[in-house]
């Protein structure tokens, strides 16, 4: 069995052009996180007393993502924190190796919710950042 690497796999931001939307990699990248979870839903009634049943909610998707701030970096970087900023929602992927259009593997409208900077006493300046869903995923292989 064929084991994953976490370097196959890379968060690209849209530039929000329309009609083509041209898609860059966030520059300095070490750590993509997605996280998937769901709420849940009460199914329980007098029948199942004294037990509460639950089912599955709506699905909720997370990003997190953590790097070395690399400048410039106008299509990445810059263009997340002009995101948040102004949250507005902008198109991201995610892609699988060897990284072109057509290898990723998640695509979707995101929030930024937060972005962070970290810039230690002689240490390197870096970022961290978290995306949430602003409509559902038009692909989602992630696993």
């Amino acid at each position: 069995m064929a084991k994953k690497l976490g370097n196959n796999y890379r968060l690209y931001v849209g530039d929000g052009a329309t009609p083509t939307e041209a898609f860059a990699e966030l520059a300095g990248q070490r750590d993509l996180t997605p996280d998937g979870s769901s709420s849940e839903v009460d199914i329980s009634d007098k029948n199942s007393a004294p037990y509460g049943l639950k089912a599955p909610g709506n699905f909720d998707r997370k990003i997190n993502v953590t790097g070395v701030l690399d400048l410039p970096d106008a299509n990445g970087f810059t263009r997340v924190e002009t995101l948040f900023k102004t949250q507005a929602p902008g198109n991201f992927q995610i892609r699988k190796s060897p990284f072109a259009a057509g290898d990723k593997v998640f695509e979707a409208s995101c929030y930024v919710l937060n972005l962070s900077t970290a810039m230690p006493k002689d240490g390197e300046v870096t970022y961290s950042f978290t995306l949430t869903l602003a409509a559902a995923p038009s692909t989602d292989t992630l696993s």
